[in-house]
Parts: structure tokens; sequence; C-alpha cells
């Protein structure tokens, strides 16, 4: 499906397909017949459409090595996207977006999944400046990408607060589940926010954006956004292995303890089990002729019993 929209009193509007003042056409999970639509009507290479239909495609650019802008350039972005994982919690996977600009002026956009942040896009007025039209478009859309990075971060720093509290109380599989879940949602992260960082610093090396101060300056603080998602992303990274390692140790220090205390108790009932098996066999034993051998004999084994557990609690053995 493809949208046009205009820029209409500083704000971002749709408009029809043969409005003349289009500026922004986006592509959503395009048919062949719109891809080639698209292509004859713009001149543009196929993959620069097709690109995006592969989930797993990185940021990269394409024809930014031009003076000024006078054939198709390509910067293919990655964004977040929330999903549940298998085991039942929330997860962040990262899809591409191409981002187009023609010679003509248009800003052509393609995703095979709806970026959440567009409505932020749309709903945003369009600053008062001496930039053109698609490319105050193209820098909202770049800076609200950058920030649905960070804000996803602290979405999951808020969440691992809560497991280091869940984990003091609790060590049940699932704990180790969200863990689990949250550590591939950052692999996804670093590895999407490094890509976009190294394809906006080539963005910020063109001749075009160098030449105009207006764009510099915009593309320095996505840039440096950018990079805060990077140097955040790895930060969790390392909290996330080091939370793991804590989890496995606390596992590890539980089965100890029960293990202690099992050898332990194993170690009290012993007793009786010798007292029992040495007053069963058929040899001249103490108390063996007295009417209260067997009161006497349990009193003794209790007796032992009790020593042994004051004992091993003294030791913190059990």
């Amino acid at each position: 499906m493809i949208t046009h929209y205009a820029v209409a009193d500083n704000a971002i509007t749709k408009v029809q397909q043969n409005a003349a003042d289009v500026s922004w056409l986006h592509a959503e999970n395009p048919t062949k017949e719109e891809i080639t639509e698209l292509c004859r009507q713009f001149q543009l290479p196929s993959d620069y459409l097709t690109a995006v239909l592969d989930d797993v495609e990185n940021a990269r650019t394409e024809g930014l090595e031009q003076e000024t802008f006078k054939r198709p350039v390509l910067l293919v972005m990655e964004f977040p996207f929330v999903t549940t994982s298998p085991s039942g919690y929330l997860q962040y996977q990262t899809y591409p977006l191409s981002l187009i600009i023609t010679p003509d002026k248009h800003l052509i956009s393609v995703a095979k999944h709806r970026p959440p942040f567009f409505d932020q896009v749309l709903n945003s007025p369009i600053l008062q400046n001496d930039m053109s039209p698609r490319m105050n478009i193209l820098l909202m859309i770049l800076w609200e990408l950058v920030l649905s990075f960070n804000q996803h971060l602290e979405e999951i720093d808020h969440q691992l607060n809560h497991l280091e509290s869940q984990i003091q109380i609790s060590t049940e599989n699932k704990r180790l589940y969200q863990i689990m879940d949250i550590q591939k949602s950052l692999v996804f992260f670093e590895s999407a926010t490094s890509a976009n960082y190294e394809a906006l610093k080539k963005l910020w090396c063109t001749p075009e954006f160098n030449a105009h101060h207006a764009y510099h300056n915009h593309l320095h603080d996505i840039l440096v956004e950018t990079k805060q998602s990077v140097t955040t992303s790895r930060i969790y990274m390392k909290l996330v292995n080091q939370m793991t390692d804590t989890f496995s140790a606390i596992v590890s220090n539980n089965l100890n303890n029960i293990m202690k205390i099992l050898t332990s108790l194993t170690l009290v009932l012993t007793i009786p089990t010798i007292i029992g098996g040495i007053y069963g066999m058929n040899v001249k034993l103490p108390f063996a002729d007295s009417d209260g051998a067997f009161l006497l004999i349990m009193a003794g084994t209790v007796a032992l019993c009790i020593w042994a557990v004051r004992f091993l609690r003294k030791k913190n053995l059990l």
C-alpha cells in the first residue's frame, strides 16, 4: 500500500496520489505491481525497494558520493519493533526501513512493517526553517527512529531493575526466560544501532549535508542520540550478562544449601540406624538383660541425635 503526504500549514497531511504538492510517499509491504510502478515513475533500481522485504537487511547507504543528489539516494535504517517472544514475554526485534531521496525532491520510504514512530512523525509540526519539505520530513523520521531506540532502552532498564528485585526472592525458571528475552533484544539493538550509526556517519560526510548548515546541525543531534543508543545497548548487554552469572550463582548456592541440609540430616539419621544394627546382632550386649533395655537404648539414641543436631547447627551445617 502506498500513501502520499504533503506539507501544508506546517503539518504533514495525507493527499491524493495525483496531488501536485506530494513530498513524501510511504510504501508499506508493497506488492510487485507497486514496486514496478515506483521504479518506473522515479527511475529507481528495484533493490532500493525490495531490500526491506528481507527482515534481516542491515543498515547501509547508496549514492551518497554525489556532490548534489542528481540520482536517487538510498539510506537503509533499522528501527525497533515490539513483539512477544515464544516464552510469552516482551521482546524487541529490529526491522529495516528504506529512505530514498529522489532528484525531483521527493522522499520515498519503504517498510515491510509499519514503524511505530510514524504516528509521532505525522502528528509533529514541521519546523520553520530554510530546509526543503522532503529534508524536514527525512530528518524528522531519523530523529524519531533514534528516539524510539532510546525509549525502548529505558523500558529495558526498568525491566532489569524489576528482575533484579525479583531474583532476590525467587529463582524460578521464568526469571531466566525473561533475562534470555531481554538479552536477545539487546543483541538486536546493539547490532542495529551500530549499523545505523555507521550509515548516518556516511550521510554526515556527504557534500549535500556539509554544504547546508541546517542539515548539518540536525544530523549532528541525530548522530549524538544514535551514539548514545549504541553505548547504552552495550552497557545493558554487560549488565544482563552479569545478571545471568548472578542468577546461576544463586541457583548453585541454593542447590549447595539443599545438599548440605540433606547430607546433615542423613548423618543424624545414621545414628539410630547404627545403634539399631548393633543391637540386632545375636551376641551379648550391654543392657540386653535389663527390663528397661528398650527405653534406655531409645533414650541414648535420641540424646545422641539431639547432640548431633546441635553440633551441626553450631558448625552452620544444618
